[in-house]
């Protein structure tokens, strides 16, 4: 009985912390400016994936069981584009994909890149070299993580600089004139 009970409240405390995170990644990404896509895939992302992180490093650590880290992480990955299947189905107006910024096509190219990458060093193991106990590609996947974060993040500062002067323009295009279409007289 315990068990469930604390299940339970596990569970009741990830869908309060899941219902506000996406509010509050929204509030810091709009202070801050640095992005919707950037706050969802650096902040949200981190926070989101602690419970796979956390899971992985004990299967490896403590229990010797490197099967279960790699599927906790590629089965996460996997559920997470069921995850899109099904926002896509409970978001009324459109496709999500439809309303989503244009940041999450480099995002989804990196993912691509990356999940390509585990392909390749499941495969080949370390037959080619490795790293000590380090696979070469654990160093590639950072090399490339923080190059993607770079790159999403100069696109996205673009975007909320090209929305913030069109939106000046337009809220400034007419100001001189009045609703009657009086012209303001010009001072000599």
């Amino acid at each position: 009985m315990l068990l469930w009970l604390g299940f339970i409240i596990c569970a009741l405390a990830i869908i309060y912390s899941g219902t506000n995170l996406s509010r509050y990644g929204d509030i810091i990404a709009e202070k801050t400016g640095l992005g919707g896509t950037w706050i969802g895939i650096v902040l949200i992302g981190f926070v989101t994936s602690l419970p796979e992180l956390v899971t992985g490093i004990s299967s490896v650590t403590y229990a010797d069981l490197p099967n279960i880290a790699v599927g906790n992480v590629l089965g996460a990955c996997v559920f997470n584009m069921l995850s899109l299947a099904f926002l896509d189905v409970i978001y009324r107006p459109m496709p999500i994909s439809a309303k989503a910024h244009h940041g999450h096509v480099l995002s989804a190219a990196f993912a691509v890149l990356l999940l390509g990458i585990v392909v390749l060093s499941l495969f080949l193991g370390n037959r080619l070299f490795s790293l000590g106990w380090m696979g070469p590609y654990s160093l590639l996947f950072v090399i490339i993580y923080f190059i993607a974060l770079k790159l999403i993040y100069s696109y996205e500062r673009r975007q909320v600089v090209a929305e913030f002067i069109k939106k000046q323009a337009v809220e400034l295009k007419y100001e001189s004139i009045s609703l009657r279409g009086e012209y303001p007289r010009q001072l000599t």
